[in-house]
């Protein structure tokens, strides 16, 4: 092992050397070891080794150590030399304060009065002086993220400062790589390779990345070579430490406001016992809900004070939070002055934390990759243990919660689908090329097909994209927009198109593409501003409902309105309870395939163990099996004895139907118990559906969830076991699911979405514009409906059904399921069974509409007929 660390040293320059050895005396990690070769190679490379284990140093010591050889060498000139690309601006900035400290130590080590490597930011919080500065004389390392470096390789004055990078390094590569946001970076990445003097290497960096080939691909394309570098753990350090607990008692029904209150106590009991806890929930609305009462919530009777300041020491992190709060937050938990922090998605990567000294999961990850990443943020550092704490609001939670850690203390990390051709990625990755200049559709096309997730772009769904934006497709009268004074034309052309070449219609588009750049898709905002300081912002809808004196929570602070400016809200902080807090609108966390499977099998085999060995023995097995505690396993044992009693425990092989009455309304509700996931479920859910529905002429409103869906009918519908034996049929599967969506909102809703990635809407319109009234609904409502009419086969009509089939849902394991030819059973129930109600939670859902208005006045006219003639006898 010693020979394997000096060898590894030994590369590196004396400066570099005589740092590294002095910051670092136990010696390089296995990671740092095994990069360190292949990135001074120039090999292109993908380096996956577990969170704390020095990675980044990996990544980038190397390419320190070539620059200070060629400023050894006096050959160091000027200009731009390695990019790194995060998924995160918080990871940005982290990376810049990491590397300031052994650039530094090396200016100082060589007597310099500056250090002869710069380094700059370029992320969207970036100011419009430092951005000049950057532009005028670019650093030797580039700093961004995926939008920003989109935007960059759209400006012309960018062009020439990309011809002397030789490194790309890209932080979180997994995080990207099944993406949207990762197919613009994969293509992004081709045109800096197209623009510099030769193809710079590439390196990616992963914690959780399974399997690696697919990453691999996405990181270099399919025609590079990729040398995939996996590094153990180094000596010493151990696995995950995942606790699971449950917030219900034996006997005990899920109640909200109790589980609540027991939550908020064993947080405030874990904060106090520790150096500094982070906290996840699954919502913006619950990190700022509990980042409050954490705060302000007294301690329950008989419970010690919490031995941390609320107000100082307790801090919230998320995306919409103002940026300069955000690298505060980060700030302090790097100095070790935050005992908390409540945060959602925005810390799960590998943002900095080397105080953390636990992890508390609110309900589920979701995920084993999301989990690992999420535990990971707690003994974030080399030698560090990761110790993580899932708190389960209810039994389902807790089986869930518990297969989860299994499987996370097992490493098995869900495999990634990387995006294959996203149309309306192509459509804007075209306007940034047309933006920077002139350009060969021929070599356009060639351009995309070097990428990773556009290997497989056809020059038929190319050309459709050329044609749309050029202004070749038919076009709907009515989703133009009148000109001068209104918002943009949507539909109008966005290039021109003649003899082979392409470029931009006019500089107003090009000011389109620079404010509305990047695939993330979110509803317009208003910025908050509180006692003249930017918060942070709220979805404008959300704000417009607002009256003067109304109080919300934002940075876990209670706020009261005052005036709505434009699109910025003035308030004032108060002091008092809780307000209301905002609505985001966000996908919620589902289980991923394998975690689904994994469920439904655990269910399957605790009750076969139940009927065969008897209660006290499938607990025991239970708290073995899950390392749970006796009080979490009686609560699963609970659950899946009263189904048993109930109904049953449905087998990998089974297609469960559960009906009973629908509560409070006429009509049967059907539940459909699968062992797929959500976005699974959905798929086959919707094509039944469609099957059902159609057959009846009736509307249905359908209700997905993980491991089954519901789907309710009015009370002349009522389904026999003959009828159910014809739903599991895999032909036509794809035509069915397509009829299920087409009844319903998702395709509406999705492409919105699809619409303004490709810049045919504008999420963020021209300055002192506001998008139109009705915000971009009007795109789901009005627009969508048009553009299927003009043109059936439009290029974004076919990516929203790409997306809804493959990404939104996931047929083809849908499909896969159905050709097991699992068994159909019904069961008619009096009340919805215990699996029911634990996982599907019917409730609110979807209306598909199968039934002509006609019809339904119809309908409606005999049942008011009827029971006025019944009130009249």
């Amino acid at each position: 092992m010693t020979d394997a660390r000096d060898d590894a040293l030994g590369m590196l320059c004396d400066p570099v050397r005589e740092w590294f050895a002095g910051a670092f005396p136990g010696g390089p990690t296995p990671a740092q070891r095994l990069a360190w070769p292949v990135i001074s190679a120039g090999e292109n490379a993908l380096l996956i080794s577990p969170t704390g284990t020095g990675k980044t140093l990996a990544g980038f010591l190397a390419i320190v150590d070539r620059l200070m050889r060629e400023h050894a060498a006096d050959t160091l000139a000027p200009g731009l030399r390695c990019v790194y690309v995060s998924p995160l601006r918080s990871l940005g900035y982290d990376l810049e304060k990491n590397l300031s400290i052994p650039l530094r130590e090396l200016q100082e080590r060589l007597g310099l009065k500056t250090c002869p490597i710069r380094v700059g930011v370029r992320t969207g919080d970036t100011s419009a002086h430092e951005r000049r500065k950057l532009r005028e004389t670019p650093p030797h390392i580039l700093i961004t993220t995926p939008e920003s470096l989109s935007l960059l390789l759209s400006q012309p004055g960018w062009g020439d400062h990309w011809r002397g990078v030789s490194h790309v390094l890209v932080d979180e590569v997994h995080a990207l790589a099944a993406t949207k946001r990762g197919a613009d970076l994969a293509i992004s990445l081709e045109r800096l390779a197209d623009a510099a003097d030769g193809d710079p290497s590439r390196v990616g960096l992963s914690a959780t990345c399974r399997p690696p080939d697919p990453v691999a691909r996405f990181l270099v394309g399919p025609s590079r070579p990729c040398s995939i570098v996996e590094a153990p753990r180094p000596e010493g350090s151990q696995s995950l430490a995942i606790k699971v607990e449950s917030l219900i008692r034996p006997g005990e029904a899920s109640h909200r406001s109790l589980t609540y209150s027991r939550l908020l106590r064993r947080v405030r009991r874990a904060v106090a016992d520790h150096r500094t806890t982070v906290v996840f929930a699954n919502s913006r609305p619950m990190t700022e809900k509990v980042a409050h009462d954490l705060r302000n919530a007294p301690p329950g009777r008989g419970e010690r004070l919490a031995a941390f300041d609320g107000e100082t020491e307790v801090a919230v992190h998320h995306s919409a939070l103002d940026a300069t709060k955000r690298r505060d937050v980060e700030e302090r938990l790097k100095t070790g002055s935050l005992r908390a922090v409540v945060t959602s998605t925005s810390l799960e990567l590998g943002v900095d934390i080397g105080t953390a000294d636990l992890t508390i999961q609110i309900g589920l990850p979701g995920g084993v990759a999301r989990c690992v990443q999420r535990i990971g943020r707690s003994g974030h550092r080399v030698g560090g243990r990761a110790r993580g704490l899932i708190l389960a609001a209810t039994a389902a939670e807790v089986a869930a919660g518990a297969v989860t850690a299994r499987a996370a203390r097992a490493g098995e990390i869900e495999p990634l689908k990387p995006v294959a051709s996203p149309l309306d990625v192509v459509c804007q990755q075209l306007i940034g090329m047309a933006c920077a200049g002139e350009t060969s559709v021929d070599a356009a096309y060639e351009l995309f097909r070097t990428a990773g997730p556009t290997a497989d772009l056809t020059r038929d769904d190319f050309d459709a994209c050329i044609n749309f934006l050029s202004g070749e497709l038919s076009s709907p009268a009515g989703a133009y927009e009148p000109e001068p004074g209104a918002a943009p034309r949507w539909t109008s052309p966005r290039i021109w198109k003649r003899n082979g070449w392409f470029g931009i219609r006019s500089g107003r588009v090009r000011r389109w593409f620079w404010s509305n750049v990047g695939t993330i898709n979110a509803e317009e905002s208003a910025a908050v501003v509180a006692d003249g300081v930017a918060v942070g912002s709220v979805e404008s809808a959300y704000a417009d409902r607002l009256s003067p004196g109304d109080r919300f929570v934002l940075d876990g602070r209670t706020l009261e309105f005052r005036r709505l400016d434009g699109l910025v809200l003035q308030a004032k902080s108060v002091g008092g309870e809780a307000g209301a807090l905002p609505v985001w609108h966000s996908d919620r966390q589902a289980l991923s395939t394998e975690l689904a499977e994994e469920l439904a099998a655990f269910r399957c085999e605790a009750s076969k163990r139940a009927a065969c060995d008897g209660p006290e023995s499938v607990r025991a097995w239970l708290s073995e099996t899950l390392r749970i505690d006796l009080r979490a396993a009686e609560v699963v044992a609970e659950l899946i004895e009263a189904q048993d009693r109930w109904s049953e425990t449905p087998g990998l092989d089974v297609l469960l139907v559960e009906e009973f009455p629908t509560p409070l309304e006429p009509g049967w509700t059907y539940a459909f118990h699968v062992p797929l996931n959500r976005s699974a479920s959905e798929a086959l859910g919707r094509a039944v559906s469609a099957r059902l529905a159609r057959r009846h002429g009736r509307n249905a409103v359908f209700q997905p969830a993980d491991l089954g869906w519901t789907i309710r009918f009015p009370d002349e519908v009522r389904l026999d076991e003959a009828e159910l034996a014809g739903i599991g049929s895999v032909e036509s599967l794809e035509d069915d699911v397509l009829e299920g969506v087409d009844r319903g909102e998702l395709a509406a809703r999705r492409f919105r979405h699809v619409a303004s990635t490709a810049l045919m809407v504008l999420r963020n319109p021209e300055p002192g514009r506001r998008v139109r009234v009705g915000g971009m609904n009007w795109v789901s409502t009005r627009l969508f409906p048009l553009v299927k009419a003009a043109c059936p086969d439009h290029p974004l009509l076919r990516e929203t059904r790409r997306e809804i089939l493959n990404d939104v849902l996931d047929l083809p394991a849908a499909a896969r399921w159905l050709g097991t030819s699992p068994t159909i059973r019904l069961r008619r129930l009096s009340t919805p069974s215990p699996f029911a109600s634990a996982w599907l939670a019917p409730g609110e859902g979807e209306s598909l509409q199968y039934e002509s208005p006609g019809d339904a006045l119809r309908r409606l006219h005999a049942r008011m007929t009827a029971v006025a003639g019944g009130a009249s006898s």
